[in-house]
């Protein structure tokens, strides 16, 4: 097993079959996807989800930032673990990360379910994302999340888990700046995305203020999209079952 640096990851479930990977959002974490997980594992079915570098348990790995790093080093890390081809889930920021994965190692990615992601357009709304960089206890974090979800949803009890919490703010605030310093985000190369020959889901929540939904529109046809009306940004806590859902027409397409 490699001896190089390593990422935090929470496994659940088992089987023969190929694992499904799981990616949290900028200044999210792991259990952001607790459950999704669940279910899944509850079928048999091998579950990983990363901490990025940067958040979580993964916050001193080196030279974190940049969305690049992060897919080389799960790269890495399915790697270390002798996975050779995974279905690779990825919210928000870990959305662009999974396709980034699919563009440098295409033989690694079944199938993407890509929720929210990042970097199909240029347009981003800061405001939320500043409010839960600057949460400093779990009433502000759960206030600054709400201003992520659709104004009508309540917020379970568990839903601060999901996100880094007041701790690893310096890292989060590194990763930020050459993000969003610009009040814009960077843009994938989604022809070459689409152009990976994979099943790919797209789940987007019509009110979404973080990353607007306007940037489903008008893509490849290799994007199959599904838009959720009253759902906002934060998919795994407003609409788990469509999540799961599209899930398992991303695997069962790639069957």
């Amino acid at each position: 097993m490699s001896q190089g640096p390593r990422l935090r990851a929470i496994e659940t479930g088992g089987g023969e079959g190929p694992p499904l990977v799981l990616l949290h959002g900028f200044d999210g974490r792991a259990e952001a996807f607790d459950g999704i997980a669940a279910g899944f594992a509850a079928e048999g079915r091998r579950c990983l989800a990363f901490d990025l570098p940067g958040h979580g348990g993964s916050r001193d790995f080196p030279g974190f930032g940049p969305p690049k790093v992060a897919a080389r080093a799960v790269i890495g890390e399915l790697a270390a673990r002798g996975i050779e081809a995974a279905h690779v889930v990825g919210h928000s920021m870990g959305g662009a990360v999974a396709c980034l994965i699919a563009l440098f190692e295409p033989r690694l990615v079944l199938s993407l379910t890509l929720l929210a992601p990042g970097g199909f357009g240029p347009e981003i709304g800061l405001e939320p994302i500043r409010a839960v960089m600057a949460a400093r206890d779990e009433t502000s974090l759960a206030a600054a999340l709400r201003t992520m979800t659709a104004p009508d949803f309540t917020l379970p009890p568990h839903a601060t888990r999901g996100n880094n919490g007041p701790g690893g703010r310096d890292e989060i605030r590194q990763i930020f700046g050459p993000m969003f310093g610009s009040g814009r985000q960077g843009v994938l190369p989604l022809d070459a995305v689409a152009a990976s020959d994979r099943p790919i889901e797209l789940l987007w929540g019509e009110a979404d203020p973080v990353t607007p939904v306007s940037e489903s529109e008008n893509l490849p046809p290799a994007f199959a999209v599904t838009r959720l009306p009253g759902v906002g940004h934060m998919l795994m806590l407003e609409a788990p079952e469509a999540v799961s859902a599209a899930i398992r027409r991303a695997i069962a397409r790639a069957g």
